[in-house]
């Protein structure tokens, strides 16, 4: 066998080789198999084929695991007060309603959303005891550009001259106080997502059931992928159409589950619920419920050395090298050390492996 057919033999080795070396990390090797003919790298000198530069870069090693679209949270929206009026509107589902703007009207006077983490118990009125509930009140007034001064637990007459503002510019009878049903307190912005009163029905008990306007990707993760999934790490996913957004995970559960079969069995693998939200929420638009893919880095490495999958050889005696070119256009097959694989590269080292040099690659 002349040494040029000995090339050829390994290139047709580093198929299998590599490829099965691929598939036990976890990394497709698609890539590498979908090369030319062996035979066409016989001849290195007369055929240079296809080459790469060897480049320093950060390889990221990703696990993809399906989750879907949504948005966060689950609220359920009561309306305010002891009743004695009737609904003369009300929101429809699906609409995000902001802070400040109107959430139904109660005997046709607005009723708006305000933000806070507990409803209003009593009424808000010059003389009353200082708490929270002063605060909350100041808070949104402030929010709103009604009151200039900084929220505290404590009604004066700076919080009355503010609420006046505020009620002369809703178009109600300016009190100077505000009535536990004036106000519905959540604690974000909310999307409708159920509407259970009903319009000239009684405005009391349950209104309907809300989200959060937050964006939100839920993952059912297996248990044995769990460890990729930290609070605060970033990821990608990958929309409807194949653009792809970033974002971070925001919480990750610690009880697991597992899903039953119509039998009463166990069907898939136990879960944790994990939730992603995404940097951008305008990049998802109108999309609810829609299916996509999380990407979670499981490993990453900066400034390797790295060629493509299908740059790899392997070599007769064992392990894996590349094909230098030369720079009379021949090439040399030299061993390397494998690193990372990511990002449809591996991470090689050896004492002839330089940032910038090039490599042969399957056509």
């Amino acid at each position: 066998m002349t040494e040029k057919q000995g090339r050829g033999g390994r290139r047709a080795a580093v198929v299998v080789g590599a490829a099965a070396v691929l598939a036990a990390g976890g990394i497709t090797a698609a890539a590498l198999l979908s090369g030319g003919d062996p035979a066409a790298a016989n001849d290195s000198k007369s055929k240079p084929g296809a080459t790469s530069e060897i480049e320093k870069t950060t390889l990221v090693q990703q696990e993809k695991v399906d989750g879907k679209l949504g948005f966060g949270g689950t609220y359920d929206v009561s309306a305010g007060g002891s009743g004695g009026g009737i609904y003369t509107s009300l929101p429809k589902e699906g609409q995000v309603v902001k802070q400040g703007q109107q959430l139904y009207s109660v005997n046709d006077r607005t009723v708006p959303l305000w933000r806070g983490d507990v409803p209003l118990w009593r009424k808000i009125a010059s003389g009353m005891d200082k708490g929270s509930d002063v605060k909350i009140v100041e808070q949104n007034l402030r929010d709103l550009g009604f009151f200039k001064q900084v929220p505290d637990e404590k009604f004066n007459d700076a919080t009355a001259a503010a609420i006046k503002k505020w009620q002369k510019a809703l178009g109600v009878e300016q009190t100077g106080a505000i009535e536990v049903g004036d106000v519905v307190i959540m604690p974000s912005d909310i999307r409708m997502t159920k509407v259970d009163g009903t319009l000239g029905g009684p405005a009391q008990g349950k209104l309907g059931t809300a989200s959060s306007t937050d964006r939100v990707v839920t993952v059912d993760m297996p248990v044995t992928k769990q460890s990729v999934a930290k609070t605060g790490g970033k990821v990608e996913v990958s929309l409807p159409g194949g653009k792809r957004a970033p974002g971070r995970v925001t919480s990750v559960g610690t009880v697991a589950t597992k899903a039953e079969d119509d039998k009463g069995f166990g069907g898939s693998p136990p879960t944790v619920k994990v939730e992603v939200v995404l940097d951008d929420p305008n990049a998802v638009g109108t999309l609810d419920g829609a299916p996509v893919s999380v990407y979670f880095t499981s490993e990453s490495k900066e400034n390797v050395l790295a060629v493509p999958l299908n740059a790899l050889l392997r070599l007769a005696e064992g392990g894996y090298g590349v094909e230098l070119v030369q720079p009379d256009g021949s090439t040399k097959l030299v061993g390397v050390e494998l690193g990372l694989f990511g990002n449809g590269k591996v991470e090689v080292t050896g004492a002839e492996i330089r940032e910038g040099a090039k490599v042969r690659v399957a056509a």
